[in-house]
């Protein structure tokens, strides 16, 4: 292994200040949670962090390069995670009765779905590809980094970024769990579909 204990702490406090300021897409993993329960927000979490493993890879790789120059497709992605986003927003903004059927709880969905959306969000994020070209020259040399490396730095990035998401999943969701009132409920929907609605179209126009 070439990289040293050093530039793994360095490398985990830039990610740690990538991750301090909440995005659109932690607004998401919220009002999914909220809505939709915390086991959905988390396959939301689990699908970005795949995602999130592929650029690392590509970076590491040396194929971020690569992936820059398909901007199109990234685009193509970002447009149907962001639009899948709006669509579970409007479906909570304009659902007639709550989502949840008893108050304090929430309908099943399929995880791949979260998964699904988190995994095009994250890819189709250019300034992921952009974040590690630019971030590992930085902390790591590039052309020594082996398999090895490679593993070292996805077990310090991949549980920052996740565990992140992941509070924030909990939290929304424990918060609904808290309220007991059918009305509180779909008050949660509401808000939450709005969120939705306002973080995919944040992550399109962004």
């Amino acid at each position: 292994m070439t990289v040293t204990l050093g530039q793994l702490a360095l490398f985990a406090a830039a990610m740690f200040v990538m991750v301090a300021s909440p995005g659109p897409f932690v607004a998401a993993v919220a009002a999914r949670s909220a809505a939709l329960g915390l086991r959905s927000g988390a396959a939301m979490v689990l699908g970005a962090s795949l995602a999130e493993t592929l650029w690392i890879t590509a970076a590491i790789l040396g194929l971020g390069v690569i992936a820059a120059t398909h901007a199109g497709l990234l685009v193509v992605l970002k447009y149907l995670g962001a639009a899948w986003l709006v669509w579970i927003g409007l479906r909570l903004l304009t659902a007639r009765h709550s989502l949840a059927a008893p108050a304090g709880t929430v309908r099943r969905e399929p995880l791949w779905r979260g998964a699904l959306t988190g995994a095009l969000l994250n890819l189709g994020n250019p300034k992921a590809a952009l974040f590690y070209m630019a971030l590992f020259p930085g902390f790591f040399d590039v052309a020594r980094l082996t398999a090895l490396d490679g593993l070292a730095i996805l077990a310090v990035a991949l549980p920052i970024g996740a565990g992140s998401d992941l509070t924030y999943a909990w939290a929304a969701a424990r918060a609904r769990r808290l309220l007991a009132s059918s009305r509180a409920v779909r008050r949660i929907d509401r808000v939450s579909g709005g969120v939705l609605c306002g973080a995919g179209a944040a992550i399109a126009i962004h």
